[in-house]
């Protein structure tokens, strides 16, 4: 695929719930942007791009939760949680904020099924969308338990490829309908991921955010999407932002106001999420962590946790050894 990456693209992947430089080198491919501009709709025309292009290999490495969790909240609650059924019904609950989607849960005996649909046809018409949500699930619960576990049936209308099939560890079905199914024991094993720490701090912001989003409020949603991804590279001021949309500086500002917020207010969240991830690595110093989401200083750093959190960035970290070392 000796293509141009296009901002289109790049908001297609990024409505996914994967940040664009992670998924850039796993997918290499690039789309020149000729007759794509740059509002998200024209995500349809990208789907049709993915689903020519992408290889299945290239499916699975989009599909590794490792690679993404850290930038998609509702997939770091997920794996914050004490089990794979509970990581399923988070997610199901937060699923929306990622893209238009819908995930159905159904118990069945000694069964658990999920199903997916999605609220819109772009969507709906694509491979490439279909069995990275569906892979995600299994990555899930495996990336959650350290365990390769199997779901017992998984369907839906496209192909899945040898190279997916051997993934999943079982033969899929040919269904009109998209599920997969697992078994509940198999959901009960505990999650080595486990944090709740993480899950009190983010869950009142999860439920603000589907607040706004049943209130429409996109465009912020947008705007915090693509400071995952700038941030890392340390251009990610309001015009850089506005850059990577395609509008003006005073229009960005312009349509944040009118959903009640602002630049400064969306800088902030995606730090503090981000920062509450890369704590938990004891690989990064304090410092480097603050360096990583875009802190000229330290003490800068410490002085905004305190307010995200209510407590020191140190002893947030020292919880998180504390329960480490308890589990």
């Amino acid at each position: 695929m000796d293509l141009t990456i296009s901002r289109g693209l790049k908001s297609v992947l990024n409505s996914l719930g994967y940040p664009f430089n992670s998924t850039s080198g796993a997918l290499n491919t690039n789309i020149i942007d000729k007759n794509l501009n740059t509002k998200w709709t024209k995500d349809s025309l990208c789907y049709d791009v993915l689903d020519k292009e992408a290889t299945d290999k290239q499916i699975l490495a989009c599909s590794d939760v490792s690679n993404f969790y850290q930038f998609v909240p509702p997939y770091f609650a997920a794996l914050s949680s004490t089990n794979g059924l509970q990581a399923i019904e988070r997610l199901a609950s937060y699923e929306q904020l990622i893209g238009p989607i819908k995930m159905g849960t159904f118990r069945e005996g000694d069964n658990f099924r999920i199903h997916i649909s999605y609220l819109k046809d772009y969507c709906k018409n694509s491979r490439f969308s279909l069995l990275v949500d569906q892979i995600s699930l299994v990555s899930l619960i495996r990336t959650g338990t350290n365990k390769k576990i199997k779901p017992i049936s998984i369907g839906c209308q496209y192909t899945y490829g040898p190279e997916i099939t051997e993934y999943i560890g079982i033969k899929p079905q040919k269904s009109l309908d998209n599920y997969l199914v697992f078994n509940q024991q198999n959901l009960l094993e505990p999650f080595s991921t486990q944090n709740d720490i993480i899950w009190d701090l983010m869950e009142p912001g999860l439920k603000q955010d589907i607040i706004d989003l049943d209130g429409e409020h996109s465009f912020s949603k947008l705007v915090q999407n693509i400071l995952f991804k700038l941030i890392a590279g340390g251009n990610f001021q309001l015009q850089d932002v506005a850059n990577a949309i395609g509008v003006s500086s005073r229009t960005a500002q312009r349509w944040l106001k009118s959903e009640g917020t602002n630049f400064e207010a969306q800088l902030r969240t995606v730090r503090k999420i981000l920062a509450l991830n890369l704590l938990q690595d004891i690989t990064l110093s304090t410092a480097e962590v603050s360096f990583l989401i875009g802190f000229k200083d330290v003490t800068s750093f410490y002085k905004s946790f305190k307010k995200w959190t209510g407590m020191t960035a140190l002893n947030y970290r020292r919880q998180l050894i504390l329960k480490n070392d308890l589990m």
